[in-house]
């Protein structure tokens, strides 16, 4: 069921097209905003951005993507223009955060949906327990691309819940029963990464330097010991299958370098398997799409090893999949949600180390205090995750020397691929959640639709109103931005963008009230002599 609107969708600048390196969080973003565009259609479309007046310079973009209606921008400053729209849409965790900047339009005046990514950094793993402590309703929702991302959320609410019921004696069903929605929803892919066609398999492998005759096996996606796998497990497993198989292997290894690089460590680890011929494809710049696309028409497996906490979902697996390449991938977060073992491909078995406990409160400190950035500890603790090798090599041997079976995976991974990850199937999943979460607001109690006083944390002044020696009266003035110009140059030019930003904290539906208020008050601040009164009036 489709609503009258979409929820307002927050665009920062890093997800807009061109707004920075591609990784994977910001790709999910970009594929996001388009199929917001799509599925708009000739519906209004409402985007927030802390400076509206660029979203215009959106509105080609999102023309070129199907959307037909009017284009509203809104900024970020007042919650109540959200009203008319439902929802408001975060492409991250952090409602809890913005469930404050809510209160004084109401906590039944929209709906709050955010979006996992990764979830292993301390600002993520802050921004759970946000769910529990800010004033988060059952009316928004926290969509988790995966079963294991949304496992993980839960681990986290449960045992903030519990540290809160230990202070304060409350009741777990009342705490429970404010947790947000957590629907499992996939990430999209978009249209071209869902061929209806197999790719040109022969023409790849020629612009690649790859023989017919050769295996190949690809890994796509970003190479880093630190944020997404150690590559030696893998690396002894493919040299192992390469002894065994009739004719050479090959590695494509298609995404860029992690930053900074580690080009010469892992080319040193190739050296030590020489039965397997090795093709870069990216590094330090990005892999362009018409290189990608070889490299998924000139493979015959797809190998995803990883083994690093960042990794909630799984886009390269996904887009092998849509590829139609059959997978051996580790059974691992999100990938045995797309994976099916025995159906797409083959699901390596994991687990942690013995050890794994006890080390992990010390890497968990570390990581919290700053002690140690979030790229280290990720590391350390993937050094504790075991992949079961031999199954690796068992499945790897079983598809490369059984092509029946390897093409039937492939299709099927192709067919799962467009089924459930298509971006009409996904967003036709976020209107069913969006029409949910307006049948419970609906049915919120009468207090949640009252405004609410904005949390000391939001209001400095009240913070700290008590470091001024007296209480400022209600002033009555006809001050203009004309009386600005009467300070000196020299006092404008230098405060002129604090200035700005008080007028663009004094703008949205309470700023017409607030504008005239404001220049008087610079001109007590700086020349209370040209002001419309004094300290005593």
């Amino acid at each position: 069921m489709a609503l009258v609107n979409l929820p307002v969708l927050i665009t920062s600048g890093d997800l807009l097209p061109g707004g920075g390196e591609l990784n994977g969080r910001r790709w999910a973003g970009q594929q996001l905003l388009r199929c917001w565009a799509r599925q708009a259609g000739e519906r209004p479309l409402a985007l927030a951005n802390a400076d509206p007046a660029q979203l215009k310079q959106l509105e080609p973009w999102l023309r070129q993507q199907g959307f037909a209606g009017i284009l509203h921008g809104l900024g970020l400053v007042d919650p109540e223009p959200c009203r008319r729209w439902g929802g408001l849409f975060l492409p991250d965790p952090s409602i809890g955060r913005w469930a404050q900047w809510r209160q004084p339009a109401g906590a039944a005046a929209f709906s709050l949906i955010g979006q996992i990514h990764t979830l292993s950094t301390p600002a993520a793993l802050g921004h759970l327990q946000d769910l529990v402590s800010e004033p988060v309703q059952p009316w928004d929702a926290l969509i988790c691309s995966s079963r294991a991302g949304r496992d993980a959320v839960v681990t986290v609410l449960a045992a903030r819940e519990e540290q809160l019921l230990q202070r304060t004696a409350g009741s777990e069903e009342q705490l429970q029963s404010l947790r947000p929605q957590l629907p499992v929803i996939p990430l999209p892919l978009p249209p071209e990464s869902l061929p209806a066609e197999p790719l040109a398999r022969g023409a790849a492998r020629r612009a690649l330097g790859i023989a017919p005759a050769e295996a190949v096996v690809l890994w796509l996606g970003r190479l880093s010991l630190y944020t997404k796998l150690d590559p030696w497990p893998a690396y002894t497993v493919l040299e192992r299958v390469a002894r065994q198989l009739p004719g050479p292997l090959v590695l494509i290894e298609c995404g860029p370098d992690d930053r900074p690089s580690q080009h010469l460590a892992w080319e040193q680890l190739r050296q030590l398997c020489p039965a397997v011929r090795f093709v870069r494809l990216g590094g330090e710049q990005p892999v362009p799409e018409e290189v990608k696309h070889q490299a998924l028409a000139a493979a015959d497996v797809a190998l995803s090893l990883v083994d690093n906490a960042q990794e909630t979902f799984g886009l390269a697996v996904a887009e092998a999949m849509a590829a139609g390449l059959p997978v051996v991938a580790s059974d691992w977060s999100g990938y045995r949600d797309l994976v099916g073992h025995g159906r797409e491909g083959f699901l390596v078995p994991s687990r942690w180390a013995a050890v794994a406990p006890a080390l992990s409160p010390a890497l968990g400190w570390q990581q919290f205090t700053g002690l140690q950035g979030f790229p280290a500890v990720a590391g350390a603790l993937a050094q504790l995750v075991q992949l079961d090798l031999a199954a690796a090599e068992i499945a790897l041997l079983t598809l490369l020397t059984t092509p029946a079976l390897a093409k039937a995976m492939g299709a099927a991974g192709a067919r799962k691929a467009r089924q459930t990850l298509a971006p009409p199937v996904v967003m036709e999943a976020y209107e069913e959640l969006f029409a949910e979460l307006t049948a419970r607001r609906q049915q919120a109690p009468p207090m949640a639709t009252q405004p609410q006083p904005v949390s000391p944390q939001l209001d400095p002044v009240r913070v700290f109103a008590g470091f001024a020696s007296e209480t400022a009266a209600p002033r009555s003035t006809m001050a203009n931005p004309a009386d600005l110009a009467q300070l000196p140059q020299a006092v404008r030019d230098q405060r002129f963008q604090l200035w700005d930003l008080l007028q663009y904290s004094a703008s949205g539906e309470r700023g017409s009230d607030l504008s005239a208020a404001l220049i008087d008050a610079l001109l007590l601040k700086h020349d209370q002599s040209t002001s419309c009164g004094s300290l005593e009036t």
